[in-house]
């Protein structure tokens, strides 16, 4: 009777275990490069026609900050990139970013991400990842 048990206990519990699926990254539930791409391509579109931000971006070579952008989303996302650009603080000293501005660079990026069909509460995970990233980037 103890061995029905404790089989009956351990398929109890092998069948739970199977039940839970592992969790996606964000940058799997996005559709991984392929997206990440697309949305970097709207994002940079957008940013670099924006006469309210475009000026930010007037020494920048668009497909060095593309890739930049890519490595960076991807990483933060959880996909396998590793982004070896600099951190917000250094990329952005002496620019003298401000809050507005930034505002509007997140506004192009949700545009991007509808553009890109991201469902709302995948880009909803996707700001919360980059949100804190506005006081190391933005000059009071």
């Amino acid at each position: 009777m103890k061995n029905k048990i404790l089989i009956m206990t351990m398929l109890v519990a092998l069948g739970a275990c199977s039940n839970h699926k592992k969790t996606e990254s964000l940058y799997d539930q996005l559709g991984g490069e392929p997206v990440i791409n697309q949305i970097t391509s709207n994002l940079l579109d957008r940013i670099l026609n924006n006469e309210k931000i475009a000026f930010l971006f007037k020494e920048t070579v668009r497909e060095d900050l593309h890739e930049r952008i890519v490595s960076q989303l991807c990483q933060e996302t959880g996909g396998p990139c590793v982004y070896e650009g600099l951190d917000m603080v250094e990329a952005h000293s002496g620019q003298e970013i401000k809050y507005s501005e930034f505002d509007v660079f997140v506004e192009d990026l949700i545009l991007a991400m509808e553009d890109a069909n991201v469902p709302f509460t995948l880009q909803n995970q996707f700001l919360a990842i980059f949100a804190p990233m506005r006081e190391d980037i933005t000059y009071q």
